[in-house]
């Protein structure tokens, strides 16, 4: 009996214990909330070119099949590397290629897409090559081999981004968490436009979507942090920046 009544005990305080840390615990901020909703995000993009090709590597966490409906379901990552030949005839053969990081590297195969303006392909397995730094494509007796520069180096991030964006539309959004309507889904993607000079700029575009009429999007300078533009449901005026 004096054993089972010492087990008890300790159980007992085991159990208040973890009560006790558990009510320890700092309540989620509104931001952190809003992450918990994130339904795309970009985390890479690397880009190389010559006369023959044009190569981009994007990295995003995503949504399996993304869907504007303000819910963030089951993520997957997907490391989508695109290529556009000078010459629209080489669209039609595949190449073999390896992709090499700081750590190793991954090869594989990649062809016309299903639009057929590129070649596209999922390069898996990249978890472990670290940073990638050059791209070889082999097309029977030719090889080229890219030196591959990280747009996102020296810029504010993704997540960055978001909490800018988070900021902008905080009064709106910090409303909607605290009467439990927020039914909005995040979305991070980087995006070039081409300036004066032909030269690509970055900027991020960062929306809060309900569905693919109803949404708070921003364009966001990555150097300077500025929000560029907001704009708030396609049927609205846009909205200046703070």
């Amino acid at each position: 009996m004096k054993k089972k009544f010492i087990r008890f005990a300790v159980l007992s305080a085991l159990a208040c214990l973890i009560f006790a840390l558990a009510g320890c615990q700092k309540p989620k901020t509104n931001y952190e909330k809003l992450c918990e909703n994130v339904s795309y995000m970009q985390t890479g993009l690397y880009t190389a070119n010559d006369e023959n090709f044009d190569v981009k590597l994007t990295t995003t966490t995503q949504e399996e099949l993304f869907i504007a409906d303000g819910k963030a379901n089951a993520q997957i990552e997907l490391n989508i590397l695109t290529i556009v030949p000078s010459n629209a005839a080489n669209l039609s053969k595949s190449y073999e290629f390896t992709l090499t990081g700081t750590n190793s590297s991954v090869s594989g195969t990649i062809t016309k897409s299903r639009l057929g303006i590129n070649l596209l392909c999922n390069v898996e397995d990249m978890k472990n090559i670290g940073e990638p730094k050059t791209l070889t494509l082999k097309d029977g007796d030719n090889t080229y081999t890219f030196q591959l520069e990280n747009k996102c180096a020296n810029i504010t991030d993704g997540n960055g981004a978001l909490e800018i964006a988070y900021t902008h539309y905080q009064e709106k959004i910090d409303a909607a968490l605290e009467d439990k309507t927020f039914d909005r889904e995040c979305y991070v993607k980087l995006l070039s436009q081409t300036n004066e000079n032909n030269e690509p700029e970055y900027y991020w575009y960062v929306s809060f979507i309900k569905d693919k009429n109803d949404y708070w999007a921003t364009i966001i300078d990555p150097i300077t942090k500025e929000v560029v533009s907001s704009r708030e449901s396609a049927k609205q005026n846009q909205t200046p920046a703070n």
